[in-house]
């Protein structure tokens, strides 16, 4: 399985794991924002490498505000994240990669930031209504990573830099 991600900025990152560690959670890898559903990949890793890198120049970097938190009731605490049109537009650009695993956003993804797996759907809502601020408001997205499930977690394959800005 394949996925395609963004890493958040340390500080971000470090303040979920810490609060992964204090309320004994976690979620599907270290902390990340999807750029699109997981997949499967029938043909070489370096073919989607090439098809990566070709999709991702034609995006430039771009900002993500975050939310607040909140919860599925499938038990998942997320923080929201917004990433906007160009948010949309790269996520739709990497959609016809290949079919995703399981049809589990489609187009009624919701950007986040997973923090907790797992729980009650009252322990997901308890716990997303008792979480601090995220330490930052937003960040600017400037690559994408590509990631492998090898069965004992997220192995990162490559980072692909967003392409330029346009100029103006």
């Amino acid at each position: 399985m394949y996925g395609v991600l963004v890493w958040p900025p340390e500080d971000l990152r470090r303040f979920m794991e810490e609060l992964q560690a204090a309320r004994g959670v976690r979620g599907f890898g270290p902390p990340h924002l999807n750029l699109r559903q997981p997949f499967d990949w029938p043909y070489e890793e370096e073919a989607l490498r090439i098809a990566l890198a070709g999709i991702l120049r034609g995006h430039p970097p771009f900002r993500v505000r975050l939310g607040d938190w909140r919860f599925f009731p499938q038990g998942v605490v997320y923080l929201r994240a917004y990433g906007g049109g160009a948010f949309r537009r790269l996520y739709h650009a990497l959609e016809p990669l290949a079919p995703p695993l399981k049809e589990i956003e489609g187009p009624s993804y919701i950007p986040h930031l997973t923090l907790a797996l797992g729980l009650s759907p009252e322990e997901a809502k308890a716990m997303a209504e008792s979480l601090p601020p995220p330490p930052r408001r937003s960040f600017l997205v400037r690559e994408a990573a590509l990631v492998r499930d090898e069965g004992e977690g997220l192995v990162e394959v490559a980072r692909f830099p967003l392409g330029p800005s346009p100029e103006r």
